[in-house]
């Protein structure tokens, strides 16, 4: 960090986890449930004390698994391929609570919609279901200025306030004039995030309207994001949104692969939306180049304190990372990583810091290994539990837990 700005760096923790020890096998469930035929197939070494679930989505397969603390089978869905040779995946399952009622969701990427030759993009539908798991419906954008009424939404993310009140994401293919030395134009996917309200759009915000973030673009997870020439790809992904957390004072906190940055949107403007950026390019932080994301794929935030499943791609080597902000003065007064050797996710990914002090990590597209989940204790270094895939090319987008 820089420290003529004065930014004190009261924490900055490397964890090595030497993992050693052997995991009992998991114990029946004193009543197994139907397991979906043609499901995932997964294996699961320890278990937890936690009264929620876990919750598995697959990025190129059409599976949803529910597993209890223990790491049973609790529910599970899955669906063959609509089109033959075809990888639709299932993405972003999750749990809602609203108004006392539980809901829970995941994104259904159709395969009826184009997604621009961009393998980090899944055009579709939002699966709302009940508390039986009985599907209610289906969330599409509304008509906007940038969008028809039913245009596909990307998978990545969503927030539900209400049945019907909710935040929506998407990719969109358009041609802009405002790219710094790109006068005559330049095709670009870019982020479109909408607000719909029992029907009416009721906030919106574009990348596109903020040209700095241009040349905030990274090339860490794909080398064509920035080829505003279109000499190899007439739809560079420039920003990749891929998640948003709501903050305290009700502004939108979103991660943008491509530009190694956490942005922070005020809902209640319809220009000058940004509040402030940490990590990447544009930081305002004074972070440290080592102490910058790189490539990430997830954040929440708990207060002051944002935590993100930190893929890595520069370093090759991933990483939990958790930053203290102090966002009103935008000064990061705490940095604190946790490594495991040799583990590094090229893209997707989840991380969760539970009251109890675990971490509950979703490892999306692992290179080194088949595990897809895994449940820290960083404290003592222990891992109490992991989840295997038997398949490691059928990767997991997100693994995460509610309660």
């Amino acid at each position: 960090m820089n420290r003529t700005n004065k930014i004190l760096v009261t924490a900055l923790t490397t964890c090595m986890l030497m993992l050693s020890g052997a995991f009992g096998t998991v114990a029946d469930a004193a009543k197994k449930p139907v397991i979906a035929e043609g499901l995932q197939g997964i294996s699961v070494k320890g278990s937890t004390d936690l009264p929620g679930h876990f919750f598995l989505s697959f990025a190129f397969s059409r599976n949803l698994i529910m597993l209890d603390g223990k790491g049973n089978i609790v529910w599970s869905k899955h669906e063959a391929e609509p089109k033959p040779g075809g990888h639709t995946g299932w993405w972003d399952f999750k749990k809602h609570k609203v108004k006392g009622k539980t809901y829970y969701s995941y994104h259904d990427q159709t395969g009826a919609y184009d997604n621009y030759g961009l393998l980090g993009y899944a055009p579709g539908e939002r699966v709302i279901l009940d508390e039986h798991f009985k599907e209610v419906k289906r969330i599409t954008f509304e008509a906007s200025d940038v969008t028809a009424k039913g245009a596909p939404l990307d998978g990545h993310d969503f927030l539900m306030i209400d049945l019907d009140h909710y935040i929506l994401s998407g990719y969109l293919h358009d041609k802009v004039y405002n790219i710094p030395g790109y006068a005559q134009g330049s095709k670009v996917v870019y982020s479109y995030l909408q607000e719909v309200d029992h029907g009416k759009v009721v906030w919106d915000w574009k990348s596109i309207d903020y040209p700095e973030l241009y040349g905030y673009t990274v090339t860490e997870g794909d080398p064509r994001s920035n080829d505003f020439a279109n000499q190899k790809t007439d739809a560079p992904d420039y920003v990749h949104f891929n998640a948003m957390r709501l903050d305290e004072s009700g502004n939108l906190v979103c991660s943008f692969r491509h530009l190694n940055s956490i942005l922070c949107l005020e809902r209640s403007k319809r220009k000058d939306q940004i509040v402030w950026k940490l990590s990447g390019r544009g930081d305002e932080f004074g972070l440290a180049e080592n102490e910058k994301s790189s490539c990430q794929h997830y954040v929440t935030v708990d207060g002051g304190y944002l935590t993100l499943f930190d893929n890595n791609n520069r370093d090759k080597q991933t990483r939990i990372t958790s930053y203290a902000v102090n966002t009103a003065d935008k000064k990061a007064e705490a940095a604190r990583f946790y490594y495991i050797p040799g583990k590094y996710s090229q893209a997707c990914g989840s991380v969760q810091h539970l009251p109890v002090d675990l971490y509950v990590i979703g490892w999306g597209w692992a290179v080194n290994d088949n595990e897809c989940m895994s449940v820290y204790n960083f404290a003592t270094g222990k891992k109490l539990m992991s989840v295997m895939l038997d398949n490691p090319k059928n990767i997991t987008y997100r693994c995460v837990y509610y309660e």
